[in-house]
Order: structure tokens, then sequence, then C-alpha cells
């Protein structure tokens, strides 16, 4: 990203030039952090690599604690990082509708991206807490409502029977789907792309099952 057009000589920068610089903020951090980790990022160093000073970034945020939380947060919220998002599938179509969901989740929880803010996010577990915790809901995130969704459509069409809360279903098909596999890569474990698919098929071939009335 191109950083963001520097204030006019002794004036304050415009609110456009302030949301660049945020915007560039955020990604440079988030850069310095996934490749670095918290403890040997500096604040001088997100200060250089945003292309500010670091009076400008302690006016944003009161230190480097305060970077972290805040970037890892507005990571794990982002549709768009570290992949878009696809359109959401045919909901009337519930085998190939779980079929794209397990790939999408699969596919966020697979990337280099993603498997690296996992593993900074457990190795400062007890001091962030609750980023460990949203890191792990990260690799459900959209996707848990949408599994919600179809699971109640085709229940109340007599296709599917629901033995169980389908929130708490959901959540069992996405860690079926990319619970091992994400543990794995943590470890520089990846499957190969026919082991992938063939995990995928199994998955909603087995979770089906249990749902068939």
């Amino acid at each position: 990203m191109t950083p963001p057009t520097r204030s006019r000589r002794g004036g304050r920068p415009t609110r456009e030039q302030a949301r660049l610089l945020d915007e560039t903020v955020r990604e440079r951090a988030l850069e310095l952090f996934l490749e670095h980790g918290y403890e040997d990022t500096s604040m001088d160093a997100i200060a250089a690599a945003a292309g500010t000073t670091k009076a400008s970034l302690y006016a944003r945020f009161p230190g480097k604690e305060a970077v972290f939380r805040s970037v890892m947060a507005w990571a794990m919220q982002r549709a768009d990082w570290p992949v878009a998002e696809p359109p959401p599938p045919d909901l009337d179509d519930l085998e190939g509708a779980l079929t794209a969901i397990a790939e999408t989740a699969l596919r966020r929880a697979l990337d280099p991206a993603m498997v690296r803010l996992g593993q900074v996010a457990i190795a400062h577990a007890t001091r962030f807490p609750d980023i460990a915790r949203n890191a792990y809901s990260a690799g459900f995130w959209p996707r848990r409502q949408l599994v919600v969704e179809l699971l109640n459509r085709h229940a109340e069409t007599g296709d599917i029977a629901l033995a169980d809360d389908p929130e708490v279903l959901a959540e069992h098909f996405l860690g079926l789907v990319s619970g091992t596999p994400a543990r794995l890569a943590s470890f520089g474990i990846v499957r190969a792309e026919a082991d992938r698919r063939r995990h995928v098929a199994s998955a909603v071939r087995l979770f089906l099952r249990s749902l068939r009335t």
C-alpha cells in the first residue's frame, strides 16, 4: 500500500490523510508482528515501516501492547484478510453448500498469514489470553452463522433432523473440517491439495450421515 500523503506544512492532517495513516500503521504493524513476533517488534520499527514518526504513533496508541491488541483484533475481524471471503453458496443445495463452506474454512485456516497469526497468539497466550481465544474463533468467523442458517433451512424441509443446537453442530462441523489441519499447519505440516480435497469430502459425508433422517 502506498504510504499516506503527508499533511500540509504546519497544518493538521486532513481526515482522509489521518484515515490512510491509521490504515498504513495497522497493516505495517501486522506485518512486523507476524514476521518478528511481539517481543522483537518495536515502536520505532512500526513507525518507520508506516512512514511516520514515533510521536505520531504514540499519539494514536499509548504503547506497543495497545498496538498489538488493536492490530490483532483488526486482522481477525476482517472479511478480506488474509483472503477475501467468497460469495455465500447456494443454501438450497445442502451437500454443495457444506462442501463450499468447508473448502473456504480450510483455505482460510491454512493460509500462511493465518497460521502465523495463530502461532503468535499462542506464543503470547499467557499475557494476552483474549487474543488467543479470538485467534481460535477467527477460523470459524463468519461461516458459523452460515452453517446455522443452512442447517435450520434444511431441518424445516425435513431433509435433516437436528439432534442438537444448530450453533453447536456448526462448531462441530467447522472443527471437523479445519481444526486438525490448522493444528498440523502450526507445526509446519501441510497436506497436499489432493489430500485436502479428500479430507473435506470425508468430513462432509460424515457430518451429513449424522443429520439424515
